[in-house]
């Protein structure tokens, strides 16, 4: 059944954008109100504040305590939790549709009214720097962290998302409300709704949310920059190994990949998944099951406003390194090798598609979905439209991806691990 007679889309005079797609055959709906923002936006003395500022928003309003706000969610059988990427910042409830209310009711007072109690301030520092020492406890987490910040530098997009430890240490309580009073804005915010809801349900319930002025935050309609938006540097390439004790050898090789808006954007996602997107993807196969270097290998594409990446995660023992990484290069080099056959092709196509039209049936990932294709393209993006520029891909289009994101021989390899016994070509971390 197509969906896109479902969705439609409002942009009020505040500049809040709602944007909803109606869904019948469910009882239950997923709100989420994202905000532009996360750790690209902040400054090097904010880092991890984006992160911070997320976990505060469920600490209490001048109407409810931290504690009521978990108990109105729980009583009802739902719900609610957030995240912090490096270009946004979620905040979601999973509600039967009956509690359309309730939670819009719930996400108006804590965008609006959080009180960022001093004492939930200083409580919430210890249960932030609890969650950087987790990081810095798994491997497969801080060797990603590590890297983006080794390709990235000094940019946003290589800051930690959670920030570090001394960033969070000397953060301030004045310091939360400055980032929250610039960034979380009516214009920089968009309200996604999906499940057993109407549009105009979901409009009238947004209450306090389109008035023209929120508390201490009247629309701004400076530019990007205001906002804390750089540029993205090129992609630094390298080789990097980070001694650490551990009994594996955790890999990170990547390159330069495309932006969200970049025509190779279907080609390089059947790329990914011919690579690394599953238990029959070629690297899988190589690399564990013929091989036996790895319990875990993967690959994922990252894509950003104006930047990307793709990257191969391998754990390995520290002494295999070196083959598992003749290995992604024999892998992925075959691609601008050869041609895929039409054969192999389709059966990267159907993978991709089934992933895709699985996630359909959950109405989280539809909020998920329709939010970011209005974040990033401005527009809707219907699962049919996806499906068919996934099909008009041709294997010549896969190898000219290939070619565009390898051809230039440049590589970025982060190793976290045991010190090598053999050092040259690598630049060494302590």
């Amino acid at each position: 059944m197509a969906l896109e007679g479902r969705f439609r889309k409002t942009v009020f005079s505040n500049g809040l954008v709602l944007v909803t797609e109606t869904h019948r055959e469910f009882r239950s709906l997923s709100i989420g109100a994202w905000v532009k923002t996360g750790a690209r936006f902040e400054r090097m003395r904010e880092s991890g504040i984006s992160h911070f500022l997320e976990h505060m928003l469920f600490k209490g309003t001048a109407a409810r305590s931290a504690l009521d706000i978990a108990r109105e969610i729980d009583t009802v059988g739902g719900e609610f939790n957030a995240f912090t990427a490096r270009e946004y910042t979620c905040f979601h409830f999973l509600l039967l549709d009956r509690d359309l209310g309730l939670g819009m009711d719930v996400l108006s007072d804590i965008v609006l009214n959080s009180e960022f109690d001093p004492e939930e301030f200083e409580r919430e520092r210890k249960v932030v720097m609890q969650e950087i020492a987790m990081v810095g406890d798994s491997p497969e987490e801080l060797v990603h962290d590590m890297f983006f910040e080794r390709i990235y530098g000094r940019h946003g997009l290589g800051k930690p998302i959670l920030g570090t430890t001394n960033s969070v240490r000397s953060m301030r309580r004045g310091d939360l409300l400055r980032y929250f009073r610039k960034h979380y804005r009516p214009e920089r915010m968009i309200v996604s709704v999906s499940g057993n809801v109407t549009h105009e349900a979901a409009r009238k319930a947004l209450g306090n949310l389109v008035r023209q002025c929120w508390p201490g935050r009247c629309k701004y309609n400076g530019a990007d920059r205001y906002f804390g938006y750089v540029p993205a540097p090129e992609v630094r390439s390298g080789r990097w190994w980070a001694v650490r004790h551990s009994e594996q050898a955790h890999i990170v090789w990547g390159v330069a990949g495309p932006k969200y808006s970049s025509r190779d954007r279907f080609p390089t996602l059947l790329l990914n998944m011919y690579i690394g997107g599953g238990m029959s993807s070629a690297l899988f196969q190589e690399i564990r099951e013929k091989n036996a270097l790895a319990y875990s290998v993967y690959s994922s594409l990252t894509p950003f406003l104006d930047s990307g990446i793709l990257t191969v995660y391998a754990a390995t023992a520290p002494g295999q390194v070196a083959h598992a990484l003749r290995l992604i290069e024999d892998c992925i080099g075959r691609l601008m090798r050869e041609t895929l056959k039409n054969e192999e092709l389709d059966v990267i196509k159907k993978n991709l598609k089934g992933t895709i039209l699985l996630s359909s049936d959950s109405v989280e990932a539809r909020m998920s979905s329709i939010a970011k294709n209005e974040m990033f393209f401005g527009r809707h993006v219907p699962v049919e439209d996806v499906c068919r520029a996934i099909d008009v891909v041709t294997p010549a289009d896969v190898r000219r991806a290939a070619r565009r994101l390898l051809g230039t021989g440049r590589r970025s390899v982060l190793v976290v691990g045991p010190r090598p016994r053999k050092r040259r070509g690598w630049g060494m971390i302590s």
